[in-house]
């Protein structure tokens, strides 16, 4: 089985993968302070919990989006699984090893979280130029050609953090629940929040798309351009929506599984 580690910014997404197929997905808090023992203990507990027989792993792959939890998770591959992990870095959107790849000698980065979107939303789509719109602590655009070239994209704060930005930032406005308001018209404070972060987000999602496909059918593309919705917090815009060619809340895990049969 395959002990599969998507490290972000808020939370961890650990998939046990019994060949193609989850069989099991656990989400934990980013916390740069627990130590690989820690993190063990809780994995331990929760494969215990879901029947999981952690003898049966014999790969792990690691993407990190936060440098100081990939140690730790090295140590939970080494002490729970027994394996050395392959960790994911940058370089490999460079490499012509995997199905999707920055342009040759490019100078840019590629968070290794998008890398697997990438690749996944280009087995996903049938090899169609795509756009991967992937909710999470930031919203990301992820932009790759019809020739497999990771073209760039783009990068906004995420739904969570703009509302938890006015919160903190705004003595007088509160946490609230992330859901489509009625009207656009808020009566509370509440409503006009909601309108403000969800509507407005609606607006910057659907206007990004819109201008990355003029911008791919300038660039050559002729065929149809793909839109995969992922991420934790795409189902409070899939509701209100039509941009999305598909949605798929496992991307990222599905591109480390990829990947992983590639390179290990």
């Amino acid at each position: 089985m395959l002990f599969a580690v998507d490290i972000g910014n808020t939370n961890v997404v650990i998939a046990v993968f019994d060949n193609d197929r989850i069989v099991t997905q656990w989400r934990v808090a980013s916390d740069t302070r627990r130590t690989g023992d820690e993190y063990s203990s809780i994995i331990l507990t929760l494969a215990r919990d879901a029947g999981i027989d952690v003898s049966e792993f014999d790969k792990a792959v690691i993407s990190s989006v936060v440098p100081a939890l990939i140690g730790p998770f090295v140590v939970v591959c080494q002490r729970v699984c027994k394996v050395q992990p392959l960790v994911l870095t940058s370089a490999m959107a460079l490499e012509r090893k995997l199905p999707v790849h920055l342009p040759e000698n490019s100078t840019r980065e590629l968070g290794t979280d998008l890398l697997c979107n990438a690749v996944a939303a280009w087995e996903e789509l049938e090899h169609h130029a795509n756009i991967v719109v992937d909710f999470g602590t930031a919203l990301t655009l992820t932009v790759t050609s019809s020739s497999g070239e990771i073209l760039g994209g783009t990068i906004s704060p995420g739904l969570g953090t703009a509302v938890k930005a006015l919160a903190t930032n705004a003595a007088q406005l509160p946490f609230v629940p992330l859901e489509a308001p009625s009207n656009v018209i808020g009566a509370t404070t509440k409503g006009a929040i909601q309108s403000g972060v969800v509507l407005g987000y609606k607006g910057l999602v659907e206007s990004l798309v819109s201008q990355v496909k003029s911008e791919l059918v300038l660039r050559g593309e002729k065929d149809e351009i793909r839109v995969i919705a992922t991420g934790g917090l795409n189902s409070v815009l899939k509701p209100i929506t039509e941009c999305f060619t598909s949605v798929d809340k496992d991307l990222t895990v599905k591109g480390l599984l990829s990947i992983s049969k590639i390179l290990q």
